[in-house]
């Protein structure tokens, strides 16, 4: 089965309008990941994928599964807590192999990628919303969340 250019500017223009950074669509045997605002999480192409299509948006073949890495896991800590959007897995780094976005000790600013919740194949990124320096990482790469999860803890920045 293969998707029509008017099908896939239709699924384009869902993602432009929810709060989503990247989704992944699978119709049949075709899988379509897309992702906008320079959110591209680079992926290798399979036969037929299409590595861009129109509107700042990319698409790109099923990535496969990430594995854990060693990762910095522990009790809440004293700062800003950032939690989990929804349910999903929590992913440390952009794609396999990648570093992660942060470390305990990462300085990161308002509106910096910390992380990458995926439910059902969309990907949520998760930002700091305050800026500061990451004190704790509370859940293992790959480990299942739920809404409101204990992500990050982070000690906000003096002004």
């Amino acid at each position: 089965m293969a998707l029509t250019t008017q099908e896939i500017k239709e699924i384009l223009a869902v993602l432009e309008e929810s709060g989503w950074d990247e989704a992944q669509v699978a119709i049949g045997d075709v899988t379509l990941t897309v992702s906008k605002n320079g959110a591209a999480m680079p992926l290798p192409p399979s036969p037929g994928a299409s590595p861009a299509v129109g509107n700042g948006a990319s698409a790109a073949a099923t990535p496969p599964p990430a594995p854990p890495a060693a990762p910095e896991a522990g009790a809440v800590a004293e700062g800003h807590v950032v939690s989990a959007p929804s349910i999903g897995l929590f992913w440390r780094s952009p794609e396999p192999g990648a570093p992660p976005f942060v470390e305990v000790g990462s300085s990161v600013a308002e509106g910096d990628t910390l992380c990458i919740v995926e439910v059902m194949k969309l990907m949520q990124q998760v930002v700091a919303d305050v800026a500061g320096t990451i004190t704790a990482i509370h859940v293992d790469n790959g480990g299942n969340v739920e809404a409101g999860t204990p992500l990050f803890t982070i000690a906000p920045a003096d002004d």
